[in-house]
């Protein structure tokens, strides 16, 4: 398994993804009902719940730029992912916030190749 070429697949689809906001529900395929996302501390589990969360207005003009993808195999197949990087909201490119963000991709049962997001933690990075 490349782990490296799963994780920067991921993240670039994902996180091109995330950045059009008409196209931000496409991400549900990722997610299944045992996914757990962490945002800012609220934990919130399922696609729909997820997407919901994803989909906000207030992140509906949201711009990442990311600075490092860190990939390592973890057990049964997975994968786990850390990237690094920052956003501007609302197009404040002059005031950009900076992430942190933790995906474990696990492999979907009865589908070689496939994997979706088992748990995911979004953090901001202040001060």
């Amino acid at each position: 398994m490349d782990f490296s070429a799963i994780a920067n697949a991921f993240v670039n689809h994902y996180f091109t993804t995330f950045d059009d906001y008409s196209a931000r529900g496409n991400l549900a395929s990722l997610y299944r009902p045992e996914s757990m996302l962490t945002w800012e501390g609220a934990q919130i589990q399922g696609a729909s719940g997820i997407i919901g969360q994803l989909a906000k207005p207030e992140l509906k003009t949201v711009r990442t730029q990311i600075t490092s993808v860190d990939p390592q195999p973890c057990a049964n197949g997975s994968v786990v992912v850390l990237v690094t990087g920052s956003l501007a909201v609302d197009n404040a490119y002059d005031k950009p916030l900076r992430f942190s963000e933790m995906f474990v991709l696990a492999p979907i049962p009865d589908r070689p190749g496939g994997f979706f997001v088992y748990n995911q933690v979004f953090r901001l990075i202040l001060g």
